[in-house]
């Protein structure tokens, strides 16, 4: 088991092992660039996070989840995306299916840098999805 810590908060993750010849389905994974198996499902659904330096170690992260391609339908949608800055949950996005594009802009303050920045989608109907860049 390991245990990341983020100031007064707790949260534990437990780690599996899977060998080499388990293929594993969406729902299964945090799915990233390099471990889905489903070229179009990626492209449709990895967050796409461009970052712009502001004064005082602030930036404004602006996330398109899918790059506009995700469709927004009452069936089929994304439903948030979270932001984590070294692994510390720092808020989320949250869309409506249907009258919603995946797309939030937000100013971030990382306490020391660099600093890891990730975002986790979710699609109701394939899974999380991963992105993630290094604040310098």
């Amino acid at each position: 088991m390991i245990q990341f810590s983020c100031k007064n908060m707790r949260e534990q993750v437990t780690v599996y092992t899977i060998s080499k010849e388990t293929k594993m389905g969406l729902f299964d994974q945090i799915n990233t660039a390099a471990n889905s198996h489903e070229d179009a499902a990626k492209e449709k659904h990895l967050p796409v996070l461009s970052v712009k330096k502001l004064a005082d170690k602030r930036y404004e992260l602006h996330i398109d989840v899918g790059g506009g391609k995700h469709p927004s339908e009452i069936d089929h949608f994304i439903q948030w995306a979270g932001v984590r800055i070294n692994d510390c949950y720092i808020g989320r996005a949250e869309f409506a299916a249907g009258i919603m594009a995946p797309v939030c802009t937000m100013i971030v303050t990382p306490e020391t840098l660099p600093a890891n920045l990730s975002v986790v989608a979710r699609c109701n109907k394939h899974g999380l999805w991963k992105s993630e860049i290094t604040l310098e």
